[in-house]
């Protein structure tokens, strides 16, 4: 597996924080999954800081990764599957189509009916 410092600066005779190193497997594959900062920094035992300090390349690169890999799936679902829902989905957000909604405006006054009759107005 393929291990790094989640501190990289050099700590001489023991003075300072321990070194902690992170299991960057498991850090790419949340990223690539599109877990937030501060899930991925729960799991790898950091501070959310530090992982935007010393991880943000990784992390922003397989988040990415994640992101071409879920659209690769939603297009050949569409296409290769030939899904109907998906179709319609990826054309509204892609092509900016909408569903075409037909509305009449009325720009004339509704008629005014009054009646009334003699006997209600004598009282």
């Amino acid at each position: 597996m393929d291990k790094i410092k989640a501190n990289t600066t050099e700590k001489k005779q023991g003075i300072g924080r321990p070194q902690i190193y992170i299991d960057v497997e498991i850090l790419k594959n949340l990223a690539s999954i599109g877990c937030p900062d501060y899930e991925i920094a729960s799991v790898m035992n950091i501070s959310a800081k530090t992982l935007t300090r010393r991880y943000a390349d990784i992390v922003e690169q397989y988040r990415e990764k994640g992101k071409a890999s879920l659209r690769k799936k939603m297009w050949d679902k569409a296409v290769k599957k030939d899904n109907t829902h998906m179709q319609i989905w990826l054309s509204k957000n892609y092509l900016n189509m909408k569903d075409r909604t037909q509305t009449e405006s009325i720009n004339e006054p509704l008629p005014l009916i009054i009646d009334a009759k003699a006997e209600d107005i004598d009282g």
